[in-house]
């Protein structure tokens, strides 16, 4: 053989033995998931829909931190149907939403339960994963466990606020400080990672996620939704299989958004760069205060939105569930504390005046009587509440007179043009009343029986007090809300969407992936988000839009199963309209 053909052979075989084992020719590896130890509770079965509490072990990472065992175990509500498939990847589609600010798993049972029963009228069987957060695992429901037992909502409130013992144990208090250092550890790498090891370990097959998993979110779930899409979860840019758009077949906002880089940062360089370097450099500030405990690391006693706000409201739907036509002994048994107070002052008051007032003399809503449905129709309702991100399409107030708020803003401030949209951010844009004569036991009508109230109308009047009581009391497994949300999360969101890509933010390694696949976007009719967040940041112009009509921001997820023009739950509707296009394009 010369020295020619000798050449030529080995050239020829050292191509075969390339192109055979080189690495491009090979398909990355299927991820795996390390979650273990499946276990499924079943809850309830009720007009065609399963409700089950699934949990896997995924250890925590926080070294010398104590915290709960539950806190080893990530979980979710599932909602099927009664006679749908027992393998979650035998279903037509599988809906994977993550949650609002401070919302526990069970916050989103009406929209799960809806879109489950709005699929089947379609002739398919879905099934609805509503996921809990890890911090859901310092939920304390001993009192509303022991509620439910004995059907005594002052069970549950004379544990939390008073000195009531159960099981021979009272209530230990709220955590603070270095008792939450916990929360450090459940930023947002952790709910990211949470959601991929659920995803892999529920629907191991990616095909099957591929064309199966419709990745959502409310609100500011809708952002982690985002940002789990172009999130790399195993830190090598040349791998695909495992970033987060990879596993979703499509993207769904409910009343958000679906994107990681809204403003478009990531694609001019230099404005990368620099966006990069500075909000990198504020949260690593910011980090370091919540590490050190500098910043608290939960709302804490924060007005409206602190701790036992949130507990009081649950407590709130816990009687209105369990005694709802009884007169309230709710605020009798919780005795007055300063930032409680202002809460509830801030949440009820009629003017500034009555305002600045109850804060000297401590009136207010403990001046009036009203059944506990009433009260929690008070606290929560469109026409009532003054806070925005509360409101729900709940109904009217009866049994006395009333006459319109102007705290903070009047209703009407909301029709003023350009302006009126940013003040819906307050106080949302419907008249809202409050009660005048502290002697009449003000009584609560239901979404469907507004027709005369001449401050609203059935259209918009969504959402089932009585189911949304049912939901707040829920004790076991979690609660309604996260009774400490970890502001480590809303920091790590806050640098995420500002452009930062340090350190763990160094995942997301791409931006504005949600958009190759098919996207729904669904926005409020009577939310501010639309007219605020959607006029900045429009939907994808591929995207399905559509408008919920007459829902405040928390209906989205909330609102009843039938409305009052006799339609299914439109939220719920969209989304299987939605789901049932994408099983058809298959």
């Amino acid at each position: 053989m010369s020295h020619f053909t000798r050449a030529a052979t080995t050239f020829v075989v050292a191509v075969a033995v390339s192109l055979g084992s080189a690495p491009i020719a090979q398909a990355d590896p299927a991820p795996v998931t390390t979650a273990s130890d499946r276990q499924e509770t079943f809850i309830r079965s009720s007009g065609g829909v399963e409700v089950s509490y699934v949990s896997l072990a995924l250890p925590l990472s926080a070294p010398g931190v104590a915290y709960p065992a539950a806190c080893d175990r990530v979980g979710y509500w599932r909602y099927r149907p009664a006679d749908g498939a027992e393998k979650s990847s035998d279903a037509d589609a599988v809906v994977v939403q993550q949650q609002g600010l401070g919302a526990g798993a069970v916050h989103s049972e009406p929209v799960a339960r809806n879109t489950v029963l709005s699929a089947l009228d379609q002739g398919r069987r879905i099934e609805f994963w509503s996921l809990a957060r890890r911090a859901a695992c310092l939920d304390e429901t001993v009192g509303f466990d022991e509620a439910l037992r004995t059907g005594n909502y002052l069970d549950a409130v004379d544990y939390y606020f008073g000195d009531k013992a159960i099981g021979g144990n009272t209530f230990p208090g709220l955590r603070t400080g270095d008792n939450l250092r916990v929360l450090d550890a459940m930023g947002l790498p952790r709910v990211m990672r949470d959601q991929y090891e659920v995803m892999l370990h529920e629907l191991p097959d990616q095909k099957v996620r591929q064309t199966k998993a419709i990745c959502t979110g409310i609100s500011l779930g809708g952002l982690m939704t985002g940002l789990f899409s172009d999130w790399d979860f195993d830190g090598n840019p040349n791998t695909t299989t495992d970033a987060g758009y990879n596993q979703c077949q499509s993207f769904a906002a409910q009343d958000s958004m679906i994107s990681s880089d809204p403003a478009a940062l990531q694609n001019t360089p230099a404005l990368a760069g620099l966006t990069n370097i500075v909000i990198g450099a504020a949260d690593g500030v910011l980090d370091a205060g919540l590490s050190t405990g500098v910043i608290p690391r939960t709302f804490g006693e924060v007005p409206v939105l602190g701790t036992k706000t949130f507990l009081l409201l649950r407590l709130a739907g816990l009687a209105a569930h369990l005694d709802p036509g009884g007169e309230s002994k709710l605020l009798q048994h919780i005795p007055q504390d300063s930032g409680l107070e202002l809460s509830l002052n801030f949440l009820f008051a009629r003017s500034a005046g009555e305002f600045a007032a109850d804060l000297v003399d401590r009136a207010g809503i403990r001046d009036y009587r009203f059944t506990n449905e009433a009260l929690l129709g008070v606290l929560l309702d469109n026409n009532s509440v003054n806070f925005a991100l509360f409101q729900m399409g709940l109904g009217a107030l009866d049994g006395g007179p009333v006459e319109e708020k102007t705290f903070p803003v009047p209703g009407s401030a909301t029709q003023v043009p350009i302006l009126g949209s940013f003040l819906e951010l307050a106080a949302g844009k419907q008249t809202r009343i409050a009660p005048t004569d502290p002697t009449a036991l003000y009584t609560w009508r239901g979404y469907r029986d507004v027709r005369d109230v001449p401050y609203t109308t059935p259209d918009h009047e969504v959402t089932d007090i009585t189911k949304l009581a049912e939901v707040l009391s829920t004790g076991s497994p979690n609660g309604y809300w996260e009774t400490y949300f970890p502001l480590e999360l809303l920091k790590d969101l806050g640098a995420a969407y500002g452009g930062s890509r340090m350190g763990e933010l160094s995942h997301l390694a791409t931006a504005g992936m949600s958009r190759t696949k098919p996207n729904l976007v669904v926005f409020a009719g009577d939310s501010p988000v639309r007219k605020s967040a959607g006029t900045f940041f429009p939907a994808p112009s591929l995207a399905v839009e559509r408008l919920l009509p007459g829902y405040a921001h928390a209906d989205t997820i909330g609102a009843a199963e039938i409305q009052n023009d006799g339609k299914r739950d439109y939220s719920g509707h969209y989304l299987a309209e939605f789901i049932s296009r994408q099983i058809e394009s298959r």
